[in-house]
């Protein structure tokens, strides 16, 4: 993909991928808009993301992946994953995927993505990825159990460079990995990409407890409270070709799940 190094830096906005709506007729491929902070800025399930003025990385990027069919969408999810977490691993951080599309170290989330697909006729037209790294910040405020950052493990971990991190430089140096890993998309190594994002899944493989949601379920109600009847343990083995996760019971059953219709219990 051509890069288009147009990156559109904002002070305060409402939501990055709102603004990267609102420019889809002409914003060229690989547009990014980035904000310092963003008053409306969303999660999975609705979740508002949480994030300190200037000190994380919350941006959106645009993708024209016409080239997917519109049952491929969740390749965009796998590929933008293996990019943030190649960038970590890159940094000597153990960077896991927690299905779908959260980043993990170890049990601590460092990144969170909300993904938005246009469709259209047979073809997957528009997809707009929202990425939320944290970067510098050190002190968390709302009650999320496992936030973790990139200078939060640096200095746990004593790394070397544990030192305010140069926004800048981290984002152009993180979408170098992102686009990457979409070229190697468009190129046609569906099949690598997927293997990768399999070997990388957090807990793969490992028993442990889950909660079965209905997909309607609130992302803000804490699993705890949902557990009665639902609570399983099983491992998970993969994704099939949706996306939708793969779990095996301590039994040998195999279920699968849509995206929503699984919690981790962490």
């Amino acid at each position: 993909m051509e890069k288009n190094l147009g990156i559109k830096w904002y002070d305060t906005i409402d939501s990055t991928n709102s603004q990267a709506a609102r420019e889809l007729d002409t914003a060229p491929e690989g547009s990014v808009w980035i904000a310092d902070f963003q008053t409306a800025g969303r999660g999975q399930r609705g979740n508002k993301w949480e994030g300190k003025k200037g000190e994380n990385l919350t941006f959106s990027i645009l993708f024209r992946p016409e080239f997917l069919h519109p049952a491929k969408q969740f390749l965009i999810s796998q590929i933008c994953a293996l990019g943030v977490s190649r960038y970590l691993n890159g940094k000597g951080l153990p960077a896991k995927i927690k299905w779908p599309n959260d980043i993990y170290i170890e049990d601590r989330k460092i990144c969170g993505m909300l993904i938005e697909h246009s469709l259209r006729s047979d073809k997957l037209a528009v997809s707009i990825a929202g990425i939320g790294l944290n970067l510098n910040q050190t002190v968390f405020d709302s009650d999320a159990p496992n936030p973790t950052s990139i200078m939060l493990e640096f200095s746990s971990r004593q790394m070397e460079h544990a030192h305010q991190f140069n926004r800048r430089k981290e984002l152009a140096s993180l979408l170098g990995y992102i686009f990457t890993a979409y070229d190697e998309l468009r190129e046609g190594f569906e099949e690598e990409l997927d293997n990768e994002y399999t070997e990388n899944l957090y807990r793969l493989g490992e028993f442990h407890k889950f909660i079965e949601t209905d997909s309607e379920a609130p992302g803000d109600v804490p699993v705890e409270k949902m557990a009665a009847g639902r609570e399983i343990t099983a491992r998970i083995i993969g994704t099939d070709r949706y996306g939708c996760a793969i779990l095996e019971l301590e039994n040998g059953e195999r279920r699968t799940y849509p995206f929503k219709g699984i919690r981790y219990v962490i």
